[in-house]
């Protein structure tokens, strides 16, 4: 079946799964389910925002599209945008042949694909080279993809783009220590833009940065999103920096999707007990709010097994095990189903989808 017209990433039941080892000889004893059959479509110009507490497999997710991790299982289809299509609109399903990334084997395929995913990383002081200076920072991606031969010609785009996300010419000369947490983050946004990327993977992108400068920053990346007319997946543990720059919100849970749904509306309504528990955590000044938190948090077992560690060494055994809801030690509507039969993601109106058993109990909770 044909994507819709502008569509332009689809992952299918995409698995991540890590060895877990024991003893002197290293013997394998399981797998870790770090990302657990995630599903999603993600149209051009679209914020997709991934969202889940520490641990549940959003920035594996993340590195497994950019293939930094290698998936067990899965498909990434990624459509291009066909030739002739106008004023940059979509024509993917019209032309345009679907490219399965995760089945991209050749590296000389694989290099060229590199330049329509890139990445910007959680931390700046981990992911600058402390040895460049910004410009060159900037400059090695071109370099490396054979772009803007002529020397000269690629430091007047090198400093245009630094320019463009607010790093001056006389900065761009300066080495990574000499700037602040917030300007060696729009430094990785530069980089990331070099190669005119089409989807951007924005891995917890202002969580090390103050309130204040995260702002600025988030602020920039949509500016430059609307120039530039770039997909963003968006991970982040912080619901408020979602809801201000996601169109739609995908939570993750023990590497499942929990619910995915339109930002707005996600936020005005959750279907899902774990999107309830994320929203209540948000702080704000309403004291009644903030009582109805601490009362939750105190009520709930937070220190629960983990479900997915599974003690079976045979790959194919352990995807067909855990049939089950992983939430039911932290919910308070569970029933037995939830402890028999893992749910569903479903969607339980246009466009709004949920994997929970019980979500009619919970739209009733007012």
């Amino acid at each position: 079946m044909p994507p819709e017209t502008n569509t332009i990433l689809e992952a299918c039941d995409i698995k991540t799964y890590f060895p877990m080892r024991r003893g002197l000889f290293q013997k394998l004893y399981g797998y870790k389910k770090a990302v657990d059959g995630v599903s999603f479509k993600i149209s051009r110009g679209e914020t997709l925002g991934v969202v889940g507490e520490s641990g549940c497999g959003k920035s594996t997710l993340g590195k497994t599209i950019m293939r930094l991790i290698e998936p067990a299982r899965g498909n990434l289809w990624y459509y291009p945008q066909a030739a002739g299509s106008a004023s940059g609109e979509s024509r993917a399903g019209a032309g345009a042949a679907p490219v399965d990334f995760f089945r991209i084997g050749a590296r000389a395929e694989l290099f060229n694909y590199r330049r329509k995913f890139q990445m910007i990383f959680q931390d700046p002081n981990l992911s600058l080279d402390p040895k460049w200076r910004a410009y060159q920072i900037v400059e090695e991606p071109l370099i490396v993809h054979g772009i803007y031969p002529d020397k000269a010609r690629r430091l007047e785009f090198v400093y245009g783009l630094l320019e463009k996300v607010g790093i001056s010419a006389e900065m761009a000369e300066r080495y990574p220590h000499e700037f602040s947490g917030g300007q060696k983050q729009r430094i990785g946004i530069a980089r990331a833009l070099a190669l005119n990327p089409e989807i951007i993977v924005a891995d917890e992108p202002v969580s090390a940065l103050d309130v204040s400068v995260q702002a600025q920053v988030l602020n920039l990346m949509r500016d430059l999103q609307a120039e530039f007319g770039l997909t963003y997946i968006f991970i982040s543990h912080n619901l408020s920096v979602i809801n201000h720059i996601s169109d739609r919100v995908m939570v993750l849970y023990m590497g499942r999707v929990m619910e995915l749904s339109p930002g707005e509306r996600f936020f005005e309504k959750q279907y899902h007990p774990y999107s309830k528990l994320l929203k209540d955590s948000i702080l704000t000044f309403d004291e009644r709010s903030r009582e109805k938190f601490l009362k939750k948090f105190e009520s709930n077992e937070l220190t629960h097994k983990e479900v997915s560690d599974l003690s079976i060494a045979d790959k194919n055994e352990v995807e067909t095990s855990g049939d089950y809801c992983y939430f039911n030690p932290r919910c308070e509507y569970k029933t037995d189903i939830c402890l028999k039969k893992r749910p569903p993601l479903v969607e339980i109106e246009p466009e709004r989808f949920a994997a929970c058993h019980n979500y009619i109990k919970l739209a009733e909770v007012k």
